[in-house]
């Protein structure tokens, strides 16, 4: 847990050093919280690197689980990456770069859902063929 207050005082100290320079120094207060962004995610990684490995031990059991797992990882990838930079980009002030990349992710997020809609739909279509 030491990892988490880390990063919730790294999180402070930005939003601080954000709001004084915000007012002189825009772009540097900016990248400022740029850089915080990608050492909270580096921190985010280690926790969620061991929740991958359980994951990824547990589906291994079934073949069919470890394909869903699988997608569903790249699903929560896509999700985070399209909340922190549609995030940045309002905070940057474009934020009609950020509703576009909110629209790619979306699409992207649909299109790695389509092995899991079709697994589902093989389920039922064993079951309605069995009734």
């Amino acid at each position: 847990m030491e990892p988490f207050w880390k990063a919730a005082a790294v999180i402070l100290l930005t939003v601080i050093l954000s709001v004084t320079l915000g007012k002189t120094e825009k772009d540097i207060a900016l990248v400022l919280s740029i850089a915080a962004c990608c050492i909270i995610l580096v921190i985010a990684l280690q926790y969620l690197s061991e929740v991958i490995s359980f994951l990824w031990e547990w589906g291994s059991s079934v073949h069919w689980l470890n394909s869903c797992i699988g997608s569903l990882l790249k699903i929560t990838g896509v999700a985070l990456t399209m909340e922190l930079t549609g995030l940045i980009s309002a905070d940057a002030g474009n934020s009609a770069l950020g509703k576009a990349m909110q629209i790619l992710g979306n699409a992207v997020i649909l299109y790695l859902s389509l092995p899991l809609f079709e697994g589902f739909l093989s389920i039922v279509q064993e079951i309605m063929g069995f009734l």
